[in-house]
């Protein structure tokens, strides 16, 4: 079978996936219940998605030309290796659902006065469409066109708070009890667990010497790098936190719009719309891939028309209002995320053993 996507590709994909939604709401969110100490907990999240994926790396190395679903049949069966993939396209049908509304608030709060939901909705929903039809050689080369650009985009941010942070806003360190504190955190779950998408790649990963190495060094920068941005939000907005929805873009107007680069917020903008439309695309892609193993494989455009159609007509429904999306996604559908996102994948690692184990037994009793 052709390999259709390299590891530099992959690790792009990872990266704009992780980086997206953290760097606009999230702040803002976080302030209202954690404090100037939220990036401690943003970090020990960052963590447990840097585990999740070192557990699907291990999945995949095990069995680097299976895709994912061929590995839960080996493990589980049919049966529930569809329920299994039904709960993964439910997690990934979610976060296209929420991130299709913050795409449309994001453009109607910085570039529009007024933003039709058609003008913006039909455009786009026809784009994925369209590119779904190529499947994952498509995100592939996307992420090798666009994310260097969103990385550089956020560095860029990156540096303009450090100018204007005051890191003592910082202090004193975790004031409140870490433990009392952390139950808060979980309903941000949504917030995390970016690293799922790895699944609708593999069994189509070009095999590299050191691809373990690349792949945990960048990610493991990439956690480093979004801690400290969040660090640098609330050192720079101090109190005033809570009012900065778009964090990103926010942050480059603390310079005045006299100076050479007062002015390049708007470019920022437009950059983190391409990061909002990748990371609504990698998902359905996601969906789409899910989708196809609980139901049929026939008429894949069929199927992705029927998950890109479920998006709009919710987000219409929910007039789309984030507000709700956000009030929905931290109640209890933030149970379900956490199961999804971590349990779940541990689950399937954990049997993945119990598996191989019973297996080697068998091998041993025929001899």
């Amino acid at each position: 079978m052709k390999k259709l996507v390299t590891v530099r590709q992959l690790i792009l994909i990872l990266i704009v996936c992780m980086l997206t939604l953290k760097v606009l709401y999230l702040p803002s969110l976080i302030a209202k219940d954690i404090g100037r100490d939220a990036y401690v907990f943003v970090f020990s999240f960052l963590m447990f998605d840097f585990i999740v994926l070192l557990l699907l790396l291990y999945l995949f190395n095990k069995n680097p030309e299976l895709s994912f679903y061929e590995i839960l049949k080996n493990i589980f069966g049919t049966v529930l290796s569809k329920i299994i993939m039904f709960i993964f396209f439910v997690f990934f049908f979610g976060k296209c659902w929420a991130v299709f509304q913050s795409n449309y608030n994001y453009l109607n709060e910085n570039l529009y006065t007024s933003l039709n939901w058609l003008v913006f909705s039909v455009p786009i929903l026809f784009v994925v469409l369209y590119m779904s039809k190529f499947g994952v050689n498509s995100a592939a080369r996307l992420a090798e066109i666009f994310v260097p650009i969103i990385i550089a985009g956020f560095l860029f941010s990156l540096f303009v708070g450090i100018t204007k942070a005051d890191f003592s806003q910082l202090l004193p360190f975790m004031e409140k009890s870490f433990f009392n504190q952390f139950p808060k955190f979980f309903k941000y779950s949504f917030w995390f667990g970016d690293y799922i998408i790895f699944i609708v790649f593999f069994g189509n990963i070009k095999q590299e010497k050191k691809q373990n190495l690349k792949i945990t060094l960048s990610i493991l920068t990439t956690i480093f790098l979004t801690t400290f941005f969040i660090a640098v939000v609330f050192a720079t907005f101090k109190n005033n936190t809570v009012c900065h929805s778009n964090a990103i873009s926010d942050i480059v107007q603390v310079l005045s719009t006299g100076s050479d680069i007062g002015n390049f917020d708007w470019i920022l903008i437009l950059i983190w719309d391409i990061a909002l439309f990748l990371f609504f695309m990698f998902n359905s892609l996601g969906a789409f891939y899910c989708f196809r193993q609980t139901f049929f494989k026939k008429w894949q455009l069929l199927s992705i028309s029927i998950i890109l159609f479920g998006v709009f007509l919710l987000n219409v429904f929910n007039n789309f209002d984030i507000h709700n999306g956000i009030i929905f996604m931290q109640g209890f559908a933030s149970y379900f995320i956490i199961f999804a996102q971590y349990i779940l994948p541990v689950l399937i690692v954990i049997f993945s053993f119990i598996k191989k184990r019973r297996k080697n037994a068998k091998v041993y009793l025929e001899k």
